[in-house]
């Protein structure tokens, strides 16, 4: 008799293995092409489900590496691969890829990174009785190996490697001065079963070195009608049978291209004329969110983002031009001649069956104190406000549109401008470590993606890579990673050690960590029951 959990792969294995028909794999590329011993790369080709990656073809040294499962589009390098070009070839029982892709391995940097779970969410659940349930839990995590176990209160469970997100950002950079370097994300999935519904489990994942991530709790849905697969916040029926708002009007997410399996964002903009954005922005944004380092319970990554600014189709609700104001703020403000309320606008022009689905942003003029923007944190009300105030219209540029929208609508994800609302240090700004559209330094340049503090243009929030900085013990010339020395006290000199002040404020005394954003953002704001504000 088997067992359930054999029974479930027996199944995924006759359905790959109808989809990988009768013929040998093709190999086409390999990502990235240079790589480090045990990163995870992908592949790409035909014929590769239940293919195997076989390393070092044709050579006294070939053999067979770990893969995703039933196939090898994921696969990961030893540990002690040599430094130099390496012939790889894909195989199935049909035969071996006629062609090879070389793999260039470069010297390992450093120690390899204690695995860091990001995320637990659903893959899918089995046997629901009521009282408890079967589950395929979906761990996403940081430097996870091929081979990892999951643990669930300690105890060993059935895993699998089903997905990664490879990278080639370490080729050109020194990961050994880098506080935590990740070289890929993976998604593992284990099995548990006779969970009870609503129960809470500690959750761990241990690579093949023994090395074990820090656990990390995770409370089991009440009921198969509270499912949240991807934890964006929208249950699985909503998305899969539609959302009905207390009006009893239906809101067919499916038709706005919600998965129950890949997180979704919705959000609509409205505008005043003074304040019309940018139309280039939509498409920047979008991406920013789409090619996010996070992977979904379908083995996808990104998050996907629905935003009506009233383009037509399904999105009809945004693009709204709103009456004129002289300032714009969350609450009544009788001391400002021209202010307009912000719920005064929501008010007249949004939907209120929305409210638990969509986020409301608004462009603005300006607000009262003169900041850019506004955003409640752990909520769903964010503004861009710098549109004709003085000092800031000529920074109402697409680039300046885009880095104060991701940045405030950030607030509304539950970052604060440095990490997690949760930080103590959470109102932190201007840290030279933290490359990330919260952070000041960065909102209106965009984003520094190297070690030279000078904007790359890009958006979005931080991974936690960059080492933590101690302002009493300072070294320029190790700047911030790459050993690129950095001038923090403008005086001319890299050469500077010692105590040195590296966000401006009157404190040099402090501990200046960069905080792992991508993991931390919260979709699911009705969650939060109340939120508080933050610019």
């Amino acid at each position: 008799m088997k067992t359930r959990q054999e029974r479930y792969v027996l199944v995924w294995v006759l359905f790959f293995g109808i989809l990988s028909g009768c013929s040998k794999p093709i190999l086409t590329t390999v990502q990235p092409s240079t790589a480090y011993p045990r990163q995870i790369l992908s592949t790409d080709g035909s014929g590769l489900f239940t293919a195997r990656a076989v390393w070092d073809h044709d050579l006294p040294s070939e053999t067979d590496l770990n893969t995703s499962f039933l196939s090898g589009r994921y696969f990961q390098l030893p540990d002690v691969a040599s430094t130099g070009n390496h012939p790889l070839a894909m195989r199935t029982s049909e035969g071996t890829s006629d062609n090879v892709v070389m793999v260039n391995v470069l010297a390992p940097s450093g120690s390899w990174p204690n695995p860091r779970i990001q995320e637990i969410m659903i893959n899918n659940v089995f046997n629901d009785n009521g009282t408890d349930a079967d589950y395929y839990l979906a761990i996403a995590v940081a430097n996870g190996d091929a081979d990892a176990v999951v643990t669930i209160n300690g105890t060993d469970v059935p895993t699998i490697l089903t997905s990664a997100i490879s990278t080639d950002y370490f080729n050109m950079h020194i990961p050994a001065t880098y506080g935590y370097p990740i070289y890929h994300y993976s998604l593992h999935v284990a099995f548990l079963e006779n969970q009870n519904w609503g129960s809470t489990v500690q959750v761990a994942l241990r690579n093949h070195d023994g090395s074990v991530s820090p656990q990390m709790s995770y409370t089991f849905p009440s009921s198969i009608a509270t499912v949240d697969s991807d934890n964006d916040g929208l249950l699985d029926q909503w998305e899969e049978n539609g959302y009905t708002a207390a009006s009893g009007t239906v809101i067919d997410l499916k038709a706005l291209g919600c998965d129950p399996k890949r997180k979704d964002l919705l959000v609509e903009v409205d505008w005043i004329t003074a304040a019309t954005p940018d139309p280039s922005i939509w498409t920047t944004i979008e991406a920013v969110f789409d090619q996010a380092p996070i992977l979904n319970p379908n083995g996808s990554s990104g998050i996907e983002m629905h935003l009506d600014r009233g383009q037509g189709g399904v999105f009809t609700g945004g693009g709204t031009v709103l009456s004129d104001h002289t300032s714009m703020d969350f609450g009544p403000n009788p001391m400002s001649p021209g202010y307009t309320d912000f719920y005064t606008y929501k008010n007249s022009s949004f939907n209120t069956d929305r409210l638990d689905l969509f986020h409301y942003g608004i462009f603005g003029r300006a607000r009262p104190n003169g900041s850019s923007g506004r955003g409640e944190v752990f909520g769903n009300d964010f503004m861009v406000t710098f549109a004709n105030f003085t000092g800031l219209q000529a920074f109402a540029t697409p680039r300046n549109q885009i880095g104060t929208f991701i940045h405030e609508l950030g607030h509304n994800l539950d970052l604060c401008h440095a990490g997690s609302c949760d930080n103590p240090d959470r109102n932190e700004t201007l840290k030279v470590n933290q490359p990330s559209s919260m952070n000041y330094l960065y909102q209106f340049p965009a984003v520094s993606l190297d070690c030279d503090l000078i904007s790359d243009n890009a958006f979005g929030y931080s991974q936690g890579m960059l080492a933590t900085l101690d302002e009493t013990n300072v070294t320029e010339a190790n700047g911030i990673c790459d050993n690129l020395g950095l001038d923090f006290n403008s005086n001319g000199s890299t050469n500077n050690t010692g105590v040195i002040n590296l966000n401006g404020d009157s404190n040099s005394t402090d501990i200046s960590i960069d905080y792992n954003e991508w993991g931390a953002i919260r979709l699911d704001y009705r969650a939060a029951g109340s939120s508080w504000n933050n610019n």
